[in-house]
């Protein structure tokens, strides 16, 4: 009865290997195409290689979300998604693929990159098709084999990579506000670096700064457009910006609430950041990557009687 018992037990572990097949011509193309994309770094190049029924899922099931949420007055998941910069109406006019761009701006994924593929079999699970195969390597990049592992969904006659389950566990931990690692302890090696770290300190904000931010913010606030450029902006910027231009900007500004909201945002960003000073501590840069705004960095610079002035 032992002996039946564990035939019977060995059976039923391998019989979800004994439903693996071979992969089809157009499985092992959409799977390597995606590791391809990955590989690249390339968001854009990775979302063309996604099945489109998954990308329009995952947008329409996340805009439910931050919409209930807006309702609430509320911004916490967009802010943790797409950062505070980005406003609703921003993420409700991207496309599907546009949408996963400016996701991956806070996802991970990698692979590397693959001189060939031997794909070992492809296994049924529901809807998606799990293709387990080697990737191999160039020799100048060692040349050892890794196991890869693509889910696949049909559109078509074609397969296309579903959102990996790595990536929905990522986006999972995001609107939940979980960290993902916590870091080691330092050890005696690292204490250099620590020393680095700590001389590279943010250094105390400029006298005036904090006045010329707010007193911005406050301007746009009341829709006082013409005011912000005339009063807000650096001298040098408004020789350099011809009269036309100019005028664009203010027009831009008053006519268009979502571009005066995002003016707004980045003035309430940057007060909550430390700048680098640049120029002998006449200008100050802010790192603004990374917040859901359209520039990476933000600028002011102070003039000859020490006041400071937004510069772009």
């Amino acid at each position: 009865m032992a002996a039946r018992a564990l035939f019977c037990m060995l059976m039923m572990s391998i019989a979800p290997l004994a439903m693996a097949s071979g992969p089809s011509g157009a499985q092992q193309k959409g799977a390597e195409a995606f590791l391809t994309a990955v590989a690249s770094g390339n968001p854009q190049a990775v979302a063309q290689e996604l099945n489109p029924d998954e990308l329009a899922n995952l947008r329409s099931r996340l805009l439910t979300l931050l919409r209930a949420e807006d309702i609430r007055s509320d911004n916490t998941y967009r802010s943790r998604l797409f950062g505070p910069g980005r406003s609703l109406a921003d993420v409700n006019s991207m496309t599907a693929e546009h949408f996963w761009v400016a996701l991956s701006e806070r996802l991970r994924l990698r692979a590397r990159e693959y001189q060939k593929f031997e794909w070992l079999g492809a296994v049924p699970d529901g809807k998606v098709v799990l293709l387990v195969g080697k990737g191999i390597p160039s020799k100048d990049h060692g040349g050892v084999p890794v196991v890869v592992t693509v889910a696949l969904m049909q559109y078509g006659a074609q397969w296309r990579a579903a959102i990996p389950s790595e990536i929905e566990a990522q986006l999972d931990d995001l609107l939940e506000g979980r960290v993902a690692g916590t870091p080691a302890p330092a050890s005696a090696g690292a204490a250099a670096p620590a020393a680095a770290a700590a001389a590279s300190a943010p250094q105390p904000l400029a006298p005036g700064i904090s006045e010329l931010l707010a007193r911005a913010e406050a301007a746009l606030a009341d829709g006082k457009c013409q005011d912000y450029y005339d009063q807000f902006m650096s001298p040098n910027f408004n020789h350099a910006t011809s009269h036309s231009a100019k005028k664009t900007l203010i027009n831009a500004c008053s006519n268009n609430e979502n571009t005066r909201e995002t003016m707004i945002t980045t003035l309430r960003i940057v007060q909550e950041l430390s700048p680098k000073y640049e120029m002998g501590g006449a200008r100050a840069v802010y790192d603004v990557s990374g917040q859901g705004l359209p520039y990476e960095r933000f600028v002011l610079e102070r003039d000859k009687d020490m006041r400071w002035y937004i510069a772009e």
